[in-house]
């Protein structure tokens, strides 16, 4: 009884994570379904199974994956592309990537919004670490002088975001107020109204990710940034078919096209 009941829960829990799963390739086309990482030498790949057939794609062709919680971006790494986890975001991210012949993403990398990067050192910690973030003096400096370290990966990630981001406000001469057009405003309100109308709800499935999706839009839109395809098509398929948010969602879907 006690060994059905635990296959039972297994193969529940396994379920729910594939039916999470997604891959979006480089045209911003969602595939939803179980997906595993193939590990190669220099190009991943990656498999997805949706209702039980399986395909392949390589990482030139998918860009991002959640799989099992956890999202995985296609990055450029020792003359190949890896698909590394995502731990931090920011002006400088932080990944997890499997060393040589492990199964855990125990390496990290650092990439900046340049494009540039950097697998964190082990002979050279302090020094390649403190150059390659010396844009920030108050946190390449510490790395220097030692006050800040390996088992302080997390902290060095923030105080660099946090710095920058002061910098970035700094360089601007004079206070800029955002000129916000009437198609903006008429897409900022239908985004909210969603936001608002699925926070209050208490049978919404996938109701934290939704969230996220139209927080992301809405961002976009504040930013004046192109709307990509797989978030309005993510939303469209999560909500455009509940009784309670299908009106919203055509009228959302209706003023981005304008």
């Amino acid at each position: 009884m006690k060994l059905n009941l635990l296959l039972l829960l297994v193969t529940t829990s396994t379920l729910a994570f594939g039916q999470s799963d997604y891959a979006i390739t480089l045209k911003g086309d969602t595939l939803k379904g179980r997906v595993k990482i193939l590990t190669y030498d220099q190009l991943d790949r990656i498999q997805v199974v949706i209702e039980n057939k399986k395909k392949s794609y390589s990482a030139l062709e998918i860009r991002i994956i959640r799989m099992e919680g956890s999202i995985y971006h296609t990055v450029k790494y020792d003359n190949g592309f890896r698909y590394m986890k995502l731990m931090k975001e920011g002006f400088l991210s932080l990944y997890g990537f499997r060393m040589p012949n492990q199964s855990t993403y125990d390496g990290f990398y650092f990439l900046k919004k340049d494009g540039s990067g950097l697998e964190m050192p082990n002979l050279t910690f302090k020094k390649s670490l403190s150059n390659f973030l010396a844009e920030c003096p108050e946190v390449s400096d510490r790395i220097k002088s030692g006050d800040l370290g390996r088992k302080d990966i997390d902290l060095i990630v923030d105080r660099f975001n946090s710095c920058l981001q002061f910098k970035t406000e700094r360089r601007v001469d004079e206070p800029k107020i955002p000129v916000v057009t009437e198609k903006e405003s008429e897409q900022m309100m239908a985004v909210n109204a969603i936001i608002t109308k699925a926070e209050a709800a208490t049978n919404l499935e996938n109701k934290s990710d939704i969230i996220d999706l139209l927080k992301d839009l809405r961002s976009k839109i504040a930013r004046n940034e192109i709307l990509p395809n797989y978030i309005l098509k993510d939303i469209k398929n999560q909500l455009g078919q509940n009784p309670e948010f299908s009106a919203d969602v055509e009228k959302l879907m209706l003023l981005v096209k304008k």
